[in-house]
């Protein structure tokens, strides 16, 4: 009877002296360890949501530009049935329609909204060298079927639009660098593509 009082009064006693050092040091490392853990899948979780927001917004962009390059158009309305030569001089953009298959920057006009070349974080047109500008626009359009001065009535022209932004690490792009998929450059950019094909309206 003494024997089994004494070990439950030295098991109470062992119950009060609580945690030790070691115990305290053991769960306070397994802390820190999940804890750093869940930190870094939510900054993984964190800079997947922003790529997957800029890529959407530079689709949608890219989309609007390949629409403004379309609405260019309703201005290239010869050659047709009565005339025999192209105004296709009447557009913004088109009428840059080349052979040698160059990168242009769109010309910004007046007003800016609707024709700028960059864009700011929600998607909205900003000027080339605003600070707040976060994606850039660069076009190429080269003759599928010449119109050959008015001669081919059928003219049609290749317009390729890119989107461009800069990784999370470097600053604003530079809307005027057409090298940015040159060696050196391509790295510091996520860039999206669309491609169409656009003729003329002719009235008649």
């Amino acid at each position: 009877m003494t024997s089994s009082l004494a070990r439950l009064r030295a098991a109470t006693r062992r119950a009060r002296r609580g945690y030790t050092v070691v115990e305290v040091m053991s769960a306070m490392t397994l802390f820190a360890i999940g804890a750093a853990g869940v930190i870094g899948m939510q900054r993984v979780t964190i800079q997947g949501g922003a790529d997957a927001r800029n890529f959407d917004t530079a689709t949608n962009i890219a989309r609007e530009w390949q629409h403004r390059l379309q609405r260019d158009a309703l201005a290239w309305t010869q050659p047709n049935s009565l005339v025999t030569s192209s105004n296709i001089d009447n557009t913004v953009w088109l009428h840059n329609a080349n052979i040698n298959n160059t990168w242009l920057v769109p010309a910004v006009t007046t007003p800016l909204a609707g024709n700028s070349a960059a864009f700011d974080l929600l998607g909205r047109d900003v000027a080339p060298n605003s600070p707040d500008r976060v994606f850039c626009v660069q076009y190429r359009l080269a003759w599928i079927a010449d119109n050959q001065s008015g001669s081919n009535i059928t003219g049609l022209i290749r317009a390729e639009i890119r989107v461009f932004w800069s990784r999370l690490e470097f600053g604003p792009p530079d809307c005027s660098d057409l090298a940015i998929t040159a060696a050196g450059t391509r790295e510091r950019h996520h860039i999206v593509n669309v491609t169409t094909a656009i003729r003329g309206n002719p009235k008649e």
